[in-house]
């Protein structure tokens, strides 16, 4: 298939799934209410020490911004599932894996970019350094993507099963611990006035591997799971 019909098509599913969820953009604000309030209990919990704040400030905030994604991920492909949209997808001429990548990014858009948006605020509450918001804000514009593409690919291996929901969560947050742990460790050792570069750079090596293979992956488990 020519490049300009593969490109017509990732524009056509993106603009489609951006116009839905700007539809429905009062469900969009729900993970970042979740965000908020799950980062509001931790002064409560823990008291108000800043000190302790903004030494667990990274971990609290990178765990709270991958719950909310949870969150919506269960959304990603079920309802072009129910409407039968999913199986046009898996008729048209353009690549599944490119569509779905249109669709993984649409999610990622409507997701992770208001998560993104609100961090500085999450990472306020909890005290943490301004000079280490940077570190921050580049960590999470890393994993954000990364946890969309993972959660894309558990998504697709459960979207044929009912109750899918505890599912996924056991699937998924297996996978999500490295991402965690070297995001937060770039955030610490920035704290610490150590290299962050190294985390930071396995992340994004971790990124264009998932790039790669994610939606390849998506695209078969979407074929298994339809077929079966």
């Amino acid at each position: 298939m020519s490049a300009p019909s593969a490109r017509t098509g990732y524009v056509t599913i993106l603009r489609r799934d951006l116009l839905l969820a700007w539809r429905r953009r009062g469900e969009a604000a729900f993970p970042v209410l979740y965000a908020l309030i799950v980062a509001t209990l931790f002064p409560f919990a823990l008291g108000p020490e800043g000190a302790l704040l903004a030494r667990i400030a990274a971990g609290v905030v990178l765990v709270t911004v991958l719950l909310a994604m949870l969150l919506a991920l269960d959304g990603l492909f079920r309802p072009d599932v129910e409407d039968g949209s999913l199986e046009q997808l898996l008729l048209a001429p353009q690549p599944l894996g490119l569509l779905l990548a249109a669709k993984i990014l649409a999610h990622w858009l409507t997701t992770a970019l208001p998560l993104l948006l609100a961090s500085p605020l999450l990472a306020a509450m909890l005290h943490l350094p301004v000079a280490v918001l940077p570190v921050l804000l580049v960590a999470l514009a890393l994993a954000t993507p990364l946890m969309s593409l993972l959660g894309a690919l558990v998504v697709a291996l459960t979207v044929g099963t009912r109750r899918s929901g505890m599912l996924l969560a056991l699937m998924l947050l297996p996978l999500m611990v490295p991402v965690v742990i070297f995001a937060a460790g770039a955030v610490s050792a920035a704290q610490q006035g150590l290299p962050f570069i190294a985390p930071l750079a396995w992340l994004g090596a971790a990124l264009v591997l998932a790039l790669v293979l994610a939606p390849a992956a998506c695209a078969a488990a979407l074929r298994i799971a339809l077929d079966a």
